[in-house]
């Protein structure tokens, strides 16, 4: 296969993947997902393993004759091929493991998951084979998208977060206001058009809270006061385990890119006004609560704690190596 028709089977496996809209079987059964979206994923997955495999067996060195210096870039591209297709086998093999037994919210988080995989391995393994080969992504704007939607999902949890009355647990005769305004926090998030793009696990959990405090506001237990606190911290602790997203890949490369250059802004530019760092650190929103002090009131803080904060959080994204992983990298050693 040449270089143009190794491009066209990873689009084509995306392609594939695109047809299946696991968004529309939240209400199917187990049975239903494994007779159609299931199969239909799995054969997606399977194409985008064996274009990895075109992909690799056409960069892979042959044995080297004495003296032969063997070339990095196409060897990298194989290495990431390689490690592409293992992943995706592990995926398939995850899929085909599933029965009817399984709740439907697993069967679609697995899907979902797969899904997500294919277009991250596909789209690094594509960068580094047309940056190789002088041609044009296609798949680029997978993962442009799938910061744009993550920042998004991030933007959404925050409304949410900020939202809800309090993060205290209230007393009792606060426990109606609170879990009232809750419910209209719920409703509003599920109205997002990112809803659908919310983690599995995340809308799980926040229909099954939704539910639970529309039922103690109707009074189905005669509205208990230790039945609503309980309710509360269930919320309270949801509304914590939001800020989880900011683990996303995408998302920490994003991150770690923006702290990085606005440390470089503070350290170049003494007259930096901090109304516009804020302005420039606004897509940080929801990382850090002390860093969405500094964004919400930048008058208020000394470009002291601005520096504090931004070289804390930067250190913390960095690691103790304090490199950044390249991005394809990043996207096949992704936790799964």
């Amino acid at each position: 296969m040449t270089p143009g028709q190794l491009q066209t089977a990873l689009t084509d496996a995306i392609h594939l993947a695109r047809q299946v809209d696991l968004r529309r079987c939240e209400q199917e059964e187990a049975p239903r997902l494994l007779q159609e979206s299931v199969p239909a994923l799995r054969n997606a997955v399977l194409a985008g393993a064996q274009a990895m495999g075109s992909v690799r067996a056409h960069y892979e060195e042959d044995e080297d004759p004495p003296g032969f210096v063997a070339n990095t870039r196409r060897q990298r591209i194989a290495d990431l091929a390689f490690m592409a297709r293992l992943d995706l086998g592990e995926r398939l093999e995850r899929l085909g493991m599933m029965t009817a037994t399984e709740a439907p919210w697993n069967i679609i988080a697995m899907c979902g998951s797969a899904r997500r995989r294919l277009f991250k391995c596909a789209a690094a393994v594509e960068r580094a084979l047309c940056a190789h080969e002088g041609l044009t992504p296609r798949l680029e704007g997978l993962l442009t998208q799938e910061l744009e939607r993550s920042l998004k999902v991030r933007q959404a949890y925050v409304l949410f977060r900020r939202g809800l009355l309090t993060r205290a647990e209230p007393t009792a005769p606060w426990l109606a206001p609170v879990l009232r305004r809750a419910a209209v926090c719920f409703s509003e998030l599920t109205g997002r058009e990112i809803y659908e793009d919310l983690r599995i696990e995340d809308r799980t959990e926040l229909r099954r809270l939704q539910a639970a405090v529309l039922d103690w506001l109707r009074g189905q237990d005669g509205h208990d006061a230790v039945s609503g606190r309980r309710l509360w911290q269930d919320v309270a602790v949801f509304a914590e385990l939001l800020t989880q997203v900011n683990l996303r890949p995408e998302l920490r490369e994003h991150d770690q890119a923006l702290l990085g250059s606005l440390l470089l802004s503070l350290e170049l530019d003494p007259s930096l006004s901090a109304e516009r760092l804020a302005e420039l650190a606004h897509p940080l929103l929801g990382v850090d609560d002390v860093l969405d002090d500094c964004i919400e009131n930048p008058t208020a803080v000394e470009r002291a704690e601005w520096r504090e904060t931004l070289e804390r959080l930067a250190t913390g994204l960095l690691g103790e190596h304090g490199a950044v992983p390249l991005p394809e990298q990043e996207a096949l050693a992704a936790p799964r």
